[in-house]
Order: C-alpha cells, then structure tokens, then sequence
C-alpha cells in the first residue's frame, strides 16, 4: 500500500516519552495539566448550566447583553406557555450536556499526554487537580455569584500544600532511586 506508514511499537513510543521526558518534555506537562484542568472545570460550569434553575436568567441577561440595542423581543425567546419549557432553553440546555462530556474527553485526553510528557504523575495529578479547583471556584464566583468564604479559601489552601507535599515526596523518592 503506497502512503501507508507503520505503527510504532510500544517499545518505540517509550523511548520518545523518555526523550521528551528528558529533553525538558516535563516542562511541556505543566501547562498541558493546567489546560485539563480548564477543561474540568468547564464540564462543571456546563453541567450546572445544564440543571440550574438559573439558566434562563443567565440566557436572558446574555440576550439582553447581545441584543437589546436591536430587538426588544429577548424575554419572548425564554418563557413558553405554562408547564412547558422554551425551545431555546431546551437546545441551550441540551448543547451544555453536549459539552460536558465534549469536556470532560478534551480533560482526560489533555491529563494523558500530561502524564507521558512528565517524569511524576504526582505532580501531573497535583496541578490538574489545584488547577481544576480553583478554576471552579472563580467560574462559580463569577458566573453564578457563588460565595468564596474564608473557610472555602482555608480549605483550598490545605488542599494545595498537602498536594505539594505528596507530589514532593514521590519527586524525592524517585530521584532518590535514581541515584542508588
């Protein structure tokens, strides 16, 4: 077959990621972990948007935001006859499921390569982990008024440096097995 090209062997796909891995491919992992944790965080946000009550009010203030100059008509769009639903609030709604699981594919397929291109998988895990955290939070502050209280912020904290801790102690313990 012309064109074709053939696979490469497990042993051959190992040999690239240590390469990567020491050619400063960990480096690459940080920023590919923090993006899938965005998009962790925004199967969140869709999901909510999915389910919340609130949704509507968020589509009219959208609407109201986008149109307003040029129609006075973006409260119609939103409210249907008593006891149904709105055909534009069932397409938005069914778009945000579609979305929550469009995210959660890019996240995991993101950690993946994160995790090939990184020497810890605890430190991957670590910084997807805060990154997806504290993402959510400033979506849910911004996007549905959500209060961040100062036990919520003490308790991130915790969460941050025992994840610190950990991924520390599996960094020296490879590195101690390294050098033995």
């Amino acid at each position: 077959m012309s064109g074709h090209r053939p696979r490469k062997t497990t042993a051959a796909v190992r040999r690239q990621n240590a390469a990567l891995a020491t050619q400063g491919g960990s480096s690459a992992a940080i920023p590919t972990a923090i993006l899938a944790g965005t998009f962790a965080a925004l199967a969140s946000v869709f999901a909510k948007l999915t389910l919340d009550a609130r949704t509507v009010e968020f589509l009219q203030y959208a609407c109201n935001a986008v149109l307003a100059p040029t129609t006075p008509y973006c409260t119609s769009f939103f409210i249907a006859k008593e006891g149904e639903t709105s055909p534009v609030v069932v397409a938005v709604r069914s778009t945000c499921f579609a979305l929550i699981f469009i995210c959660n594919a890019a996240m995991w397929t993101l950690f993946t390569k994160a995790l090939n291109r990184s020497k810890s998988s605890a430190t991957v895990t670590v910084i997807n982990s805060a990154a997806n955290f504290c993402i959510t939070a400033v979506l849910g502050y911004v996007l549905f008024s959500e209060p961040l209280a100062l036990q919520w912020w003490f308790g991130a904290s915790l969460i941050v440096v025992g994840s610190v801790l950990v991924s520390s102690d599996e960094a020296n313990a490879a590195s101690k097995k390294k050098t033995e």
